[in-house]
């Protein structure tokens, strides 16, 4: 069996000059759910991630990411699904 992963961002809902409003984590829980019942895919595990100084699905793939103690940092609270990779992926 081979295993793969979809995230599930907080979306930005207003994006402004010094700060964006995001969708809150019961919007991408809902998000999350709608992605499982309509995939078809086996569901292997579901988790909630927190990383810092990522924004988007492509940036928690790095697997080095650095913060330092005398600047502020934000960290994303996301969803994880790990489900069955389809034959051949």
């Amino acid at each position: 069996m081979a295993v793969a992963f979809k995230d599930f961002f907080p979306q930005v809902t207003r994006s402004g000059f010094l700060s964006s409003d995001y969708e809150s984590f019961a919007q991408v829980v809902e998000r999350a759910n709608d992605w499982m019942a309509s995939s078809g895919v086996t569901v292997v595990n579901v988790e909630t991630v927190v990383l810092p100084n990522v924004n988007t699905a492509e940036e928690a793939q790095q697997t080095n990411i650095r913060t330092s103690g005398e600047v502020s940092s934000y960290w994303r609270q996301f969803i994880r699904i790990w489900y069955e990779a389809p034959p051949g992926v």
